[in-house]
């Protein structure tokens, strides 16, 4: 298994990027979102006291858990997380299973060390402030019905400090940087060739 992160700002394009990679291989390929591992909003919290781009908003503990099984071939269980309601489906999870490429989407998938070496590639999506906003203004209020006035103090008092503070730093830890997401051609070319090289070394090894 070849397994690959795509880390980014929220609205960076990290889910574009990983469907288009995804599409390349086709059948080949499987794309886990780390949303799913956010924690329940804590009861008597608001939606604007909660900082959702923290690393204390994922249960960490579990999504490496999940990753460290995936990476031994075994299909995992992944839980349902509600955007809207900002909680976990109570009792129910989705089968998720091994692939010969996984690709791992999310603002902190190489947060801890402890994930960062358990992948075979990962890709940092760089994209401009304003169009990090514009897209996360666009996916609320249509997606999750959310004012204009609400995203935009979100974004100043959590979003934007934890960017700087958590995920940016990922940048210097991934093996290639993609300005401008998935219309990066050259840069897409380069991805899927280098992922194309480390499934057929898979492939060889296996065929010894």
């Amino acid at each position: 298994m070849v397994l690959v992160a795509i880390v980014g700002g929220s609205g960076a394009g990290k889910t574009s990027v990983a469907r288009k990679i995804a599409e390349h291989f086709a059948d080949r390929a499987n794309v886990l979102s780390m949303d799913d591992y956010y924690r329940d909003l804590p009861p008597g919290m608001t939606l604007k006291e909660f900082n959702f781009d923290d690393p204390k908003a994922f249960d960490f503990d579990y999504f490496i858990e999940n990753t460290k099984k995936l990476k031994d071939g075994n299909t995992i269980n992944i839980p349902v997380y509600n955007m809207v309601t900002c909680r976990r489906e109570v009792g129910i999870s989705t089968s998720f299973f091994p692939n010969d490429l996984v690709i791992m989407e999310g603002i902190l998938v190489l947060h801890e060390p402890k994930l960062r070496e358990l992948f075979d590639f990962s890709v940092y999506i760089d994209a401009p402030a304003d169009e990090r906003l514009i897209r996360r203004i666009e996916r609320d209020t249509i997606e999750r019905g959310r004012s204009i006035e609400s995203i935009l103090t979100q974004y100043r008092t959590f979003v934007a400090p934890s960017f700087r503070s958590f995920i940016e730093p990922q940048k210097y830890t991934c093996d290639i940087i993609l300005p401008d997401g998935v219309s990066n051609i050259t840069g897409m070319n380069i991805i899927t060739n280098a992922i194309e090289k480390m499934l057929e070394i898979n492939r060889q090894e296996e065929g010894k």
